[in-house]
């Protein structure tokens, strides 16, 4: 990407959320989201306001990023509205990225290891995946994405490697991770349990000199990993077969 080419990134997934600009890999501005109603009130006025901070406007704009969950359903709807908004509105190409992706970047110096982001599902549960660091740096994800119990984390790492833990889940299950997995876990400080705009943005400057391909902004979804608390109330409709009597 050119060096007057700007990444706009969008991170909605969690409580914490945030909006950054990227050019060339690198981070040029981000600003935090905090608060139930930030996201839905103000994503857009802290766009403009970022924009406008690092004297930019929609011209200097490449590339969209957006961050895809698991996280908060609410959250993500606004996130991925907003950037297809302006993915149509401003003819930008547009990429995903799933937010436990983001997360585990943040440890991508840890060449060889495994990483394991954890984020509060509420439910008592965690939403993880594991992955492995690559010579090259690289993530290689090595699991689905999972909604699961603290408890069951263990038995998703691999038998006798350590593996890394970071992310929000751990603030509140970090005694049960230990428990379950001994001295194979390393705990990654808490500075870097929220996933950033900038890492999401980053990932996807990645993708998209990789392979120029954008994702249809009228097909992308956000990655839910088990269903909402409306979609699972729905009723199940049960036919029956029909036992006529002549």
């Amino acid at each position: 990407m050119g060096g007057s080419v700007l990444t706009l990134s969008i991170e909605t997934s969690d409580y914490v959320g945030g909006v950054a600009l990227i050019r060339d890999g690198r981070p040029v501005a981000e600003v935090g989201l905090a608060g139930k109603e930030t996201h839905s009130r103000r994503l857009m006025v802290i766009i403009k306001w970022l924009m406008q901070r690092l004297g930019s406007d929609w011209s200097d704009l490449g590339l969209l990023a957006v961050s895809l969950g698991p996280g908060s359903f609410t959250g993500l709807r606004i996130g991925l509205s907003t950037a297809k908004g302006l993915a149509f509105a401003l003819g930008l190409p547009l990429i995903g990225v799933p937010t436990l992706d983001a997360l585990a970047s943040h440890v991508i110096a840890c060449k060889g290891d495994l990483v394991c982001p954890v984020l509060d599902a509420r439910k008592s549960q965690v939403y993880t995946a594991i992955y492995q660091i690559k010579s090259s740096g690289e993530l290689e994800k090595i699991s689905p994405y999972h909604a699961i119990f603290p408890e069951e984390l263990a038995a998703l790492v691999p038998d006798g490697q350590r593996v890394l833990l970071l992310g929000g889940g751990l603030l509140l299950y970090q005694d049960i991770f230990v428990r379950g997995l001994g001295d194979r876990a390393i705990i990654v400080p808490g500075h870097m349990a929220y996933v950033r705009a900038a890492s999401v943005g980053i990932l996807a400057e990645l993708r998209w000199q990789k392979d120029r391909r954008p994702d249809d902004f009228k097909t992308l979804k956000p990655i839910y990993v088990r269903p909402s608390e409306a979609e699972a109330k729905k009723p199940v409709l049960r036919l029956q077969p029909l036992n006529p009597e002549f």
